[in-house]
């Protein structure tokens, strides 16, 4: 169940937009939650990989009155159970409840080759996680001696210490497939929909099988919370808001763990190509190879009225919808500049 105190925050908001990725520079980054903590945006949203998304999450919170701010997502591997609970529990009391850990389980690939991670928490994803969430509960809310023991398939306790906080901690699920969308429906109190979903398989794949996954649990829809990444970008020049959105799209797209995005929505020819580009290391090749439809199926792009326009279509399937800003091959100056087209365009 989602905190009452985010509910109501996000209601005394008036707000349902996040803004995505939180990662660069901390001055600048900070200098954008600013614009849309005034311009009444609801979350930041920040992630692991060259940087560590507990100490963003720290400092984006300690530098903002009303966001809520999320990982989408730490890389669960990375991390200790124990480790991941910890820092849980210190963002919680340090914002006020104003956290959300967003986990994802890592692809395979990444996770051998970045970070040299094998066996067991390099495979089996949907299980891994389906273990991990009921772990992380555990050792936020203990039993009274607060001593944790656990046998699983992937994890092991023989007597870690657990500590309950004052705020209950909001734990969403990265997912993208009917596996890890299961787990989501019936464990987590949020998705983070990739920013590779498209229009057509949130609708027609995530949110049906989320909702039947949360009917199988016994858990009314009130208690979960539909957040998905969009790659947004919005200038005057079009094909420039065009090249920079899809250069992203394509890169996230390249892994072969996507391919029912790929399947679902008919692209058997650009599966092809856009994995060719990718291999080929030209980044301005592979925006080539991301077509205009998967563009348009995917992504937000073009003059502000555009974007709006463009947005309306998730009316109703998104309770939370997180504008990322994409910075593949964009240089830095125009991924903030476009930080700030979208929130002003979307302050309310």
């Amino acid at each position: 169940m989602l905190g009452n105190e985010f509910r109501q925050r996000s209601i005394a908001m008036n707000a349902r937009f996040g803004l995505a990725p939180l990662v660069g520079p901390f001055e600048d980054d900070f200098r954008v939650i600013a614009a849309a903590e005034a311009a009444g945006f609801a979350s930041g949203w920040t992630n692991d990989g060259t940087i560590d998304a507990y100490v963003r999450l720290a400092a984006y919170l300690s530098r903002s009155e009303r966001m809520v701010f999320g990982s989408g997502a730490v890389i669960q591997p990375l991390r200790s159970p124990v480790t991941h609970a910890a820092a849980a529990r210190d963002l919680a009391e340090l914002s006020g409840g104003r956290a959300i850990i967003g986990v994802g389980s890592g692809v395979k690939g990444q996770l051998n080759t970045y970070y040299g991670i094998f066996g067991d928490q390099a495979e089996h994803p949907a299980p891994r996680m389906r273990e991990f969430i009921r772990l992380f509960r555990l050792l936020t809310t203990p039993p009274a001696n607060g001593v944790v023991r656990f046998e699983g398939r992937f994890f092991t306790l023989a007597a870690a210490r657990g500590r309950s906080g004052r705020h209950r901690i909001p734990l969403y699920l990265a997912a993208v497939n009917r596996h890890m969308l299961t787990v989501a429906g019936e464990l987590a109190d949020g998705l983070i929909g990739h920013p590779i979903t498209s229009f057509s398989y949130l609708r027609d794949v995530v949110v049906p099988t989320v909702t039947a996954a949360l009917t199988r649990a016994g858990r009314a829809r009130s208690q979960f919370e539909f957040a998905s990444y969009l790659l947004t970008a919005i200038n005057a020049d079009r094909a420039l808001a065009q090249r920079d959105v899809a250069i992203s799209l394509g890169f996230y797209l390249s892994p072969r763990a996507f391919d029912c995005i790929f399947d679902h929505n008919g692209w058997e020819e650009e599966k092809v190509t856009v994995r060719q580009a990718f291999r080929s290391g030209n980044l301005e090749q592979l925006a080539q190879a991301v077509t205009p439809r998967m563009v348009e199926a995917c992504c937000l792009f073009g003059t502000p009225d555009e974007v709006r326009d463009q947005l309306r279509r998730y009316d109703g399937l998104l309770d939370h919808v997180i504008l990322y800003s994409p910075g593949h091959l964009v240089p830095r100056e125009r991924q903030y500049a476009n930080f700030f087209r979208i929130v002003e365009t979307f302050a309310h």
